[in-house]
């Protein structure tokens, strides 16, 4: 299985990945974020949103397409998920939650410019819920692993693509040594959860 070359190229290359050239959607561009009172509502693909997961709007991506967006000002990324269409002032071109608008430093600004990249490494192989079992552990670099030490919870997706892109993202841009993803349930009820060691020291985290 290529996963294990492809998920250490993941690694790697997030900060200079660039897009295909069949790419025609503005890549760059300004970015806000969900009012409040969107909490809960039906979202264009049929979910509720949530105002802390990390899902976002775009024109024109497909539904569940990940993407790397960056805040230009700072340097700070964070990965999303498309569930939902707009935003609909035309300077704008993605619109994240309010838990990805805060990993990006965004919040006292409303909006802010940004780059976005499509994440499609992980669209290049046999990757399915199939290749994991409940209750294994996986690092970034696609290895099994038994975690001795306790783990502080991240966050929690149904996707798996989204789990593993997003731990690749958080060891990066905290310059961690290990970032998991747990497999919780069968593949009919499945969460992944990302995990840090307790023994990790997170700089400049937002812990909320």
């Amino acid at each position: 299985m290529d996963f294990k070359n492809l998920l250490f190229l993941l690694i790697i290359l997030i900060p200079k990945m660039h897009f295909g050239q069949t790419d025609s959607f503005p890549k760059n561009g300004e970015a806000s974020y969900y009012h409040p009172k969107f909490q809960g509502r039906e979202t264009s693909n049929g979910e509720e949103y949530n105002q802390t997961d990390f899902t976002a709007a775009h024109r024109t991506l497909p539904f569940n397409s990940i993407v790397h967006v960056t805040n230009k000002q700072n340097n700070k990324s964070v990965v999303v998920r498309i569930n939902d269409r707009g935003p609909f002032k035309k300077s704008r071109i993605i619109d994240l939650t309010r838990s990805a608008a805060k990993k990006l430093d965004m919040i006292p600004f409303g909006v802010v410019p940004v780059k976005i990249q499509p994440l499609t490494y992980l669209d290049k192989i046999e990757f399915n819920d199939s290749l994991f079992n409940e209750n294994e552990i996986w690092d970034c670099f696609s290895k099994k692993v038994e975690s001795s030490d306790s783990a502080i919870y991240v966050w929690q997706t149904k996707s798996a693509k989204h789990a593993f892109y997003m731990a690749s993202d958080l060891l990066l841009d905290y310059q961690l040594n290990d970032v998991f993803v747990k497999v919780v349930g069968n593949e009919k009820a499945r969460k992944y959860i990302v995990i840090i060691p307790k023994s990790e020291e997170i700089r400049d985290a937002d812990a909320d």
